[in-house]
C-alpha cells in the first residue's frame, strides 16, 4: 500500500517546518495561543487539504463532463467543538460556475469522493509513539 509521509521539525516558538515530497510548509498558532502567527494553524491547514482535494475532484469532474474548469472555487469551514477540543460540523462550498442544473448532483457525488472528505468521515485512530531521540 503506498504511504505518505510528511515531517514537522520543530522551529522557534510553537512555529513548526513541516516537509512533504519537497516540499515546505510553515505551522504556527495564532499569538493570542503563544505563537507568532509565522504560518496558517493545523486546523487551517487540515480545511486548506479539504477546499483543495474538493476543488481539484470539482476540476476533475469539469474536464471528465466536457464542462470548464475555471472559475471553481471551494471554501472549507468546520466548527471548534466543546472540549475535548475538536474540529466538528465540515461544510464545503463549492462555486461551479456553468456547471448545468441537471449535473449538480452527480458533480456532488463526485466531490463527495474527494480522499480528505473520506478519511475525515470514516472512523480513524491515530497511533501515536513517543521515543526519547532519533
Amino acid at each position: 500500500m503506498p504511504k505518505l509521509e510528511a515531517k514537522a521539525v520543530g522551529k522557534e516558538g510553537m512555529c513548526f517546518e513541516v516537509h512533504m515530497r519537497g516540499y515546505r510548509l510553515i505551522a504556527d498558532l495564532t499569538a493570542d495561543k503563544g505563537g507568532k502567527g509565522l504560518g496558517p494553524t493545523p486546523p487551517e491547514i487540515l480545511l486548506g487539504a479539504l477546499a483543495a482535494c474538493s476543488g481539484i475532484y470539482a476540476k476533475m469532474f469539469a474536464l471528465r463532463e466536457g464542462l470548464s474548469p475555471n472559475g471553481i472555487e471551494v471554501t472549507a469551514t468546520a466548527e471548534m467543538g466543546d472540549p475535548p477540543m475538536s474540529l466538528e460540523a465540515f461544510r464545503v462550498h463549492v462555486k461551479f460556475p456553468g456547471l448545468p442544473a441537471a449535473k449538480r448532483e452527480k458533480a456532488k457525488a463526485f466531490v463527495g469522493q474527494c480522499l480528505v472528505s473520506k478519511t475525515l468521515c470514516a472512523p480513524q485512530e491515530v497511533a501515536l509513539e513517543i521515543h526519547p531521540s532519533g
